[in-house]
């Protein structure tokens, strides 16, 4: 077993619009490929590619946190999280696809299900319900993983990768009702939301209104398990939010 994976996360399936709140989350928890090149900004996700931990911290599958996080900020995505065995202990495994759950289990240093032959269901329980054998040892998960897996080493190169980009921060004027939002690659944009007071809470049909006016040009909120609520206040009349583009746009090019 490494002294440095001790906990690691595949990914086989990932909607385009949910790729870059996971790429937060991965950069958070240091988790990386052989196919990043960490001294540039995260391009993207590899389907089916190993991302490992380097900076530590034993138990984020254990202990639910990591399937938690994931779950929130990639709901439609389908992966496999592991926690390295320590002390002589097997390792923690969670398999998440949206239309199945989570699975937890137990797994060796590469992820590997491991199901002592004590646990398996008897032929009594099995001829009485015949899915028991499944939830023991999380065959349909399984499954399901390894066919992604078969369905990316089969197609194009390009069907592995799933571009990202980087977050970045809208201020809304509350007064103006203006969002500001300072686009990396077209440069500021301008939102026009629900205008309201200076001071106070901006209400729930304010905030849903402001979401859908951003959606329209383009642009979604990060979800909160990785900013927090949105729109914090920021000043006398400002509130700020993260934002991110579901489908990322290429930069311009050289003229």
């Amino acid at each position: 077993m490494s002294a440095v994976v001790e906990f690691a996360v595949t990914v086989v399936d990932l909607p385009a619009g949910e790729a870059t709140p996971l790429s937060v989350v991965f950069d958070e928890l240091k988790l990386a490929c052989v196919d990043d090149d960490p001294p540039a900004a995260r391009a993207g996700i590899y389907l089916g590619a190993t991302y490992t931990s380097t900076q530590g911290g034993y138990g984020a599958v254990a202990d639910e946190h990591l399937p938690a996080v994931l779950r929130a900020v990639a709901p439609g995505a389908t992966w496999l999280a592991w926690d390295d065995p320590h002390e002589g202990c097997l390792g923690a495994a969670a398999l998440y696809a949206p239309d199945l759950g989570v699975w937890t289990g137990e797994c060796d240093s590469s992820g590997e299900i491991y199901v002592p032959a004590a646990a398996l269901p008897g032929p009594e329980v099995l001829q009485a319900d015949p899915s028991a054998l499944a939830a023991v040892t999380g065959l349909t998960w399984q499954n399901r993983i390894v066919a992604r897996h078969r369905e990316l080493a089969a197609g194009p190169p390009a069907a592995g990768f799933v571009p990202v980009c980087a977050p970045v921060e809208a201020e809304w004027d509350r007064p103006s009702g203006l969002i500001y939002i300072d686009d990396p690659v077209a440069g500021t944009q301008i939102v026009h939301a629900p205008p309201g007071p200076a001071l106070g809470h901006i209400s729930e049909p304010a905030a849903r209104t402001a979401a859908a006016a951003l959606a329209q040009a383009g642009w979604q909120l990060m979800p909160t398990a990785i900013s927090g609520p949105p729109w914090q206040r920021a000043g006398h009349a400002t509130h700020v939010a993260q934002l991110y583009r579901p489908a990322p746009q290429p930069a311009p090019a050289a003229t």
